[in-house]
């Protein structure tokens, strides 16, 4: 799909055909947030607020955006390091370009930053009842280490907590 061994900040060009002709990872600005916010609202039930997507870049949270070759949000990820693990807090693909292989691409940019900052492991919550990224989650190594109950609200409903070993 791409190549591995790009920085954050670097294009990708699809060898799949899909409609991915180029693709562009940047670090996510302020003025990517009222791209990323549409994105936030329609992909998740109860969602970050603009003022919380603020405060992510205000803090250096690692956040990266994707975007094709015209400049339209594909999606995003957030990360947080923690000493020598990394914590994915977000990863989002806008509604219209779902079950087309960029939640997959997205992540993989996390585990390769993972890599290059020399983490151990990557973590994350996911829903139980978000079965396709379960399944993206465990395709791509991840096992599931933990549950938190009631982590979610609107609706209540389990994490899981899972982890990848780098």
């Amino acid at each position: 799909m791409r190549n591995p061994a790009q920085a954050p900040d670097s294009t990708a060009s699809s060898q799949e055909g899909k409609d991915m002709d180029e693709l562009v990872f940047a670090p996510m600005l302020l003025k990517d947030l009222h791209d990323v916010y549409y994105i936030e609202q329609n992909v998740f039930p109860y969602h970050w607020t603009y003022r919380n997507l603020e405060s992510s870049i205000a803090t250096e949270n690692r956040g990266i955006v994707l975007r094709n070759g015209e400049g339209t949000l594909i999606g995003y990820f957030i990360a947080l390091d923690i000493v020598d693990e990394m914590e994915l807090l977000k990863i989002a693909v806008g509604r219209e370009f779902q079950g087309k292989g960029y939640g997959r691409i997205l992540l993989d940019k996390v585990l390769e930053l993972a890599r290059l900052l020399d983490m151990e492991s990557v973590f994350l919550e996911v829903r139980e009842s978000n079965t396709p990224a379960i399944g993206l989650y465990r395709k791509t190594g991840f096992k599931t280490v933990g549950i938190r109950p009631g982590y979610y609200v609107q609706p209540k409903e389990d994490a899981l907590l899972m982890k990848l070993k780098l």
